[in-house]
């Protein structure tokens, strides 16, 4: 009820904002493109208040669904029990104000079958006319006294003006002005409208008649001067206006003015086309735009082939530690705590690449009988296998006993697969252990995690300095599935999975401090006594 009330209160806004743009349109109007152009302009109005019923345009806006694990969202009685009791009935408003507006109908209704019924008996006793009436039959009323009131010149000015109405179809447009006027009675500029319109209407019917009889324009001015209603103005038809002062003699002035030439007509019929389509389109274009929200899901699922080898669940295996003595790394320093997200970008502006395995370094390169080396032939590439990864280990920070695995996958511009599954640990910081994916792309997919507490700080990116460009970061939970936005507009889906790490991965860390004591002791080189130092306390 409410809603309906609102549209009404709108369109009558849009009405009345129309008819004064007509008010002030209507006299200029007149003097440059004829009586009928004005006459015209009033179509405006219902072509403002049709813009406001009109749909409303629509935006969609996209929202991703918070992701909530179900044990942490809060039971459906729990929202019950928040829920306020429901009130008492209360007064409402609305219904007070369609009372009123129902209230106005009827008494407005009732005034106007009151006054047509007048007009009625005043035909009945021949004192009605000479005017037009009737909607679905419209005919031609005239007095009694018609006659021998009028020269026969006279009686035919009267009655092609009362048929030029009826040709006009002026009849059924003051009743549907009527039906407006009952329906917005509490608009005071429509009933403003339908006391001008009445002028403007029947100052067109008058220039059409001159302009198809040119030759009675003496008899027509005197005929409007005998006119004289006995009866009050007909609410549903066409009469001709009281012998007022102004209507009568800017009638009786039009008709000494000549017919507008068809450049003048064709120029206000472009005009009233132009003003037509700004009304309705206007009234539209300010109205509220309806907003619909689509939710999608919180992250697509993470299904390649890759991940489907691999398993999401698997804990990767250590491989075996050579007894050849890595080169000395020296690591970036960092706090030993990280203070919040921006740690992890903050690591990401220093550029490391990854070792190459030693396996690839021992590989050996075989010659043809000839004793030239061949060229390099592709080699089909097996499956992926977990392993040590030095590239942008030190940019992860994981506390002590701890194990965090970090999945992240998405696709280059060609559609490729690029993935990472790397497990950082928290008794070192030298290495990683996992697998690269890139299905052949010459893109890589880089990754780092900064564990504090619960919360994760996840870091992807597609560089390998972490240019900002192509970096984001975001705080997730264990166990979540999220989608990282890169400025450049590339989606990368990841997953971080933590537990606790094993004996052979402490073992591990234990590992690379003695290989470092081993160095120092042969060497004594510094790097490896600070990578050492930092080992021991967790950072390496």
């Amino acid at each position: 009820m409410s809603d309906a009330l609102l549209i009404l209160i709108a369109a009558n806004l849009a009405a009345a904002v129309a008819v004064a743009l007509v008010l002030l349109l209507r006299t200029p109007a007149r003097k440059l493109f004829g009586p009928r152009i004005a006459y015209g302009l009033w179509l405006l109005v219902p072509l403002a208040a049709l813009g406001m019923l009109l749909p409303a345009r629509v935006e969609t806006v996209t929202v991703r669904a918070a992701t909530v694990p179900a044990a942490d969202a809060p039971p459906l009685a729990a929202y019950a029990a928040a829920l306020p009791a429901p009130a008492a009935a209360s007064f409402d408003p609305w219904l007070l104000l369609m009372g009123l507006w129902i209230a106005g109908v009827l008494v407005n209704v009732a005034w106007m079958a009151w006054r047509q019924a007048q007009f009625g008996r005043a035909m009945q006793d021949g004192l009605a006319g000479p005017a037009a009436v009737g909607v679905l039959a419209p005919r031609v009323v005239t007095p009694a006294d018609f006659d021998e009131r009028y020269t026969p010149r006279e009686r035919f000015a009267v009655l092609a003006h009362e048929a030029m109405h009826i040709i006009r179809h002026d009849t059924r447009i003051n009743a549907l002005v009527a039906a407006a006027r009952c329906v917005n009675w509490f608009n005071p500029l429509l009933h403003v409208l339908a006391r001008c319109l009445r002028i403007d209407q029947e100052l067109a019917c008058d220039a059409q008649v001159i302009a198809r009889y040119p030759t009675v324009r003496r008899s027509y001015a005197e005929a409007m001067l005998k006119t004289q209603l006995a009866t009050q103005p007909l609410p549903l038809g066409c009469y001709w206006l009281q012998a007022e002062p102004h209507p009568l003699a800017q009638r009786i002035r039009l008709l000494a003015r000549r017919t507008p030439d068809p450049r003048e007509q064709v120029l206000g019929l472009a005009m009233l086309t132009a003003l037509a389509l700004a009304a309705t389109g206007s009234a539209w274009m300010v109205k509220p735009v309806r907003v619909q929200v689509v939710e999608l899901p919180s992250a697509p699922a993470l299904a390649t082939p890759v991940l489907a080898r691999i398993g999401a669940t698997e804990v990767p295996r250590l491989a075996p530690m050579s007894s050849r003595v890595a080169p000395p790394v020296r690591p970036a320093p960092a706090p030993p705590v990280p203070a919040g997200p921006d740690f992890a970008l903050a690591q990401a502006l220093a550029d490391t690449q990854a070792t190459p395995t030693l396996a690839d370094r021992d590989r050996p390169r075989w010659a043809d009988e000839r004793g030239a080396e061949p060229k390099s032939q592709p080699r089909p590439r097996p499956d992926p296998q977990p392993r040590r990864i030095y590239a942008a280990a030190g940019r992860s920070w994981v506390e002590p006993g701890t194990a965090v695995r970090l999945v992240a996958s998405t696709t280059d511009s060609e559609g490729r697969a690029l993935m990472t599954d790397l497990t950082s640990f928290g008794s070192q910081r030298y290495y990683r252990t996992g697998t690269f994916i890139a299905s052949g792309s010459k893109e890589r997919l880089f990754t780092a995690v900064v564990q504090r507490g619960d919360r994760l700080w996840v870091t992807a990116s597609l560089s390998r300095r972490f240019d900002p460009a192509e970096t984001a970061s975001l705080e997730m939970r264990p166990g979540e599935t999220r989608t990282l936005t890169l400025p450049n507009g590339r989606a990368i889906v990841v997953t971080p999975v933590v537990r606790a790490e094993t004996p052979d991965e402490q073992a591990g860390g234990r590992v690379a401090i003695a290989m470092a004591d081993e160095a120092i002791a042969r060497s004594g080189d510094e790097a490896w006594r600070t990578y050492r130092d930092r080992c021991r306390t967790g950072g390496c």
